[in-house]
């Protein structure tokens, strides 16, 4: 491990918001109000879908069927129509026919996404850089200071005027000229507005001097540049989100998962804004007709908390299949984000000397001093059950993970025995079973891939990493060589590991679809070239490292079945074999057959349907 910089606590913070301390009879009246509703999600339905392309089964990627049946939420039977017909005969179903090239998959799965804290920020100023799931390469200073500008003024007209302007989203490692904000920059747009705008990756946020003083942060950090546990009590002096807000915020969340064919999200930080409040409400949640996606969660772990989850809390990797929200991890935070230059590497960034963080050393940052203290937590949560989800995101960071999983796992007892195979491995680790994660995962060198695999500690990663910051990647942040090392999806695959591809919402935009299309094409999208007007030109920009590009099978895999066994749902959901939930996406075109270069405007297959659990909880023109 590294002694190179001081390891600086970036996110043990207490909870980040008190955005459910309200009367509880008015949660409990809104979740009421919610349950009567008659929600996009209805009850399940008895249908025979056949016709068009049906693929029940991605582990078997040219494996078609002429028809499947569903009923009470379930996988009844799949294979030719007259057998679909005869077995579902009892259930009296409907019959959806496809045609042409409309296509039948499993749900699609985001395996690590922020639904509470996207609900959040649903309605601030959108900073980002994207438009739609598109990266808008004109993105610069000017765009923000125009976006602010505009919420500055309706902040001040609103009735009463408002005190604060919030945004999200903001990165100057995608502008077309790299500027750093700070409250200077603020102050000159106003300083009459508090002004809090939170950065692309989550780990790093900005505010100006009004905002500065109201959080009693002006002494200290007088520059407005604030990493997390600054960012937490920014959160607290803010306004908060009523009931009803962050009700409303999920549903939109939800909304436009199903839009993107996503049946499952897997919540990477339940309890994160306040704590066990999350879970009540989740679960709560789920009983309704709001809740249109399957959820699983991971506890956060880097709070005050982490002994309430150990103690009162146990996973729940046996749920029904017809437990919409179920807690199935523990989520642990090492380092920050590599494009917010708080990722923590082996060597300085390469831009160390042009840009940085107050306070941040050029090799980012560690979130456990000394690192042994994170190998200490994972032997506390592993020994009580829990599965382990990991955020790493430099390499050393990830080095130092993979040490504390080892020091930490040799001294936990193995796991009671299932009866479903585990591994491959001759002698597989006994700990094995729980299916432990790294998050991101976004800088491996060989070495590491081969340990990961020796371990069973499998990567998830954010592909956006390569499609949405490639360019910045290789260019300026970690230069040519580095950058090679970035999500290394096909080597991953070929050591034998099961990975994932997620979002990290509000991160990068949802959609899995997106995610096939950057893991299977690698296509740095600041390279494209652009048409006068209209939509990006996907496709025809620079290709980073070729030899990491995974084929369309494999990408489906890691956004459904193995996506699913990663977060312990591989018996419910993932494939459609029968007997599992009926959680399946209805395409215009078929991913499987996709033959542009580069998988280019994959992307942008029409959703047709989305149904989670035998319901239809999405259907395009409606």
């Amino acid at each position: 491990m590294s002694d190179s910089v001081s390891f600086g606590c970036a996110c043990c913070s207490p909870r980040m918001l008190p955005a459910y301390r309200h009367d509880q009879v008015q949660w409990q009246s809104l979740l009421g109000d919610a349950a009567a509703q008659h929600g996009a999600r209805g009850v399940p339905q008895a249908v025979i879908f056949h016709g068009g392309h049906i693929h029940p089964d991605p582990e078997h990627p040219d494996r078609k069927v002429e028809a499947i049946g569903i009923a009470d939420g379930k996988v009844i039977v799949s294979g030719r129509l007259h057998d679909v017909r005869k077995a579902m005969t009892v259930f009296e179903p409907l019959e959806r026919p496809l045609s042409g090239e409309q296509t039948l998959l499993p749900g699609l799965i985001d395996a690590h996404a922020h639904t509470l804290t996207s609900a959040l920020i649903i309605d601030w100023t959108d900073l980002s850089p994207f438009d739609g799931q598109n990266l808008d390469t004109h993105y610069d200073i000017q765009l923000i200071e125009k976006r602010l500008r505009a919420a500055v003024k309706a902040a001040q007209q609103a009735t009463p005027p408002r005190q604060w302007v919030m945004g999200f989203g903001v990165d100057p490692s995608l502008m077309t000229v790299w500027t750093d904000i700070d409250a200077r920059f603020l102050d000159g747009i106003s300083t009459q507005v508090k002004m809090f705008l939170l950065n692309a990756s989550g780990h790093i946020s900005y505010a100006n001097t009004p905002a500065l003083q109201a959080a009693k942060l002006d002494k200290d950090f007088p520059d407005g540049v604030l990493t997390e546990q600054q960012s937490a009590a920014m959160l607290v002096a803010m306004p908060q989100p009523g009931p009803e807000q962050m009700l409303d915020g999920l549903k939109r969340v939800f909304q436009q998962a199903n839009q993107r064919g996503i049946t499952t999200v897997f919540e990477a930080s339940v309890g994160l804004l306040n704590g066990p409040a999350e879970v009540t409400m989740l679960k709560a949640l789920a009983q309704t007709p709001a809740m249109t996606v399957r959820m699983g969660g991971a506890l956060y772990g880097n709070s005050n908390d982490l002994m309430t989850w150990v103690n009162c809390y146990q996973p729940e990797l046996s749920s029904d299949g017809n437990s919409l929200f179920t807690i199935r991890a523990l989520k642990l935070i090492s380092d920050g984000s590599n494009q917010g230059l708080t990722g923590f590497q082996s060597r300085p960034y390469q831009c160390c000397n042009e840009h940085s963080v107050p306070g941040v050393g050029a090799w980012g940052l560690f979130n456990f001093d000394p690192a042994r203290k994170l190998a200490d937590v994972m032997a506390v949560v592993a020994a009580a059950g829990w599965p382990i989800l990991t955020h790493a995101n430099g390499d050393e960071a990830i080095t130092n993970v993979l040490a504390a999983y080892q020091m930490a796992l040799s001294k936990v007892p193995p796991p009671a025995p299932t009866e479903a195979p585990v591994s491959s491995l001759p002698q597989a680790p006994a700990w094995a079973r729980q299916r432990h994660r790294i998050e991101h995962a976004s800088l491996l060198h060989d070495d590491t891939i081969g340990l990961m695999r020796r371990m069973e500690i499998s990567p998830s990663f954010l592909i956006g990493h390569v499609g949405y910051w490639g360019k910045a990647f290789q260019d300026t942040i970690l230069g040519k060589d580095r950058s090679l090392l970035l999500d290394r999806c096909a080597s991953a695959l070929q050591a034998g590991l099961r990975i994932s591809l997620h979002s990290d919402h509000f991160v990068t935009p949802l959609g899995p679809l997106r995610c096939m299309e950057q893991a299977v094409g690698r296509v740095m999208e600041a390279t494209v070239k652009h048409p006068a007007h209209g939509a990006p030109a996907h496709g025809e920009g620079k290709v980073l490292n070729a030899p990491e590009c995974l084929d369309v099978p494999q990408a489906l895999r890691a956004v459904t079945i193995d996506a699913a066994w990663q977060c312990h749902l591989d018996h419910q959901i993932g494939s459609l074999l029968p007997g599992k939930q009926a959680d399946l996406v209805i395409l215009a075109k078929n991913p499987l057959q996709w033959s542009a270069p580069h998988a280019a405007g994959m992307r942008d297959i029409g959703v047709l349907e989305t149904w989670v659990n035998g319901s239809r909880v999405f259907a395009a023109g409606h």
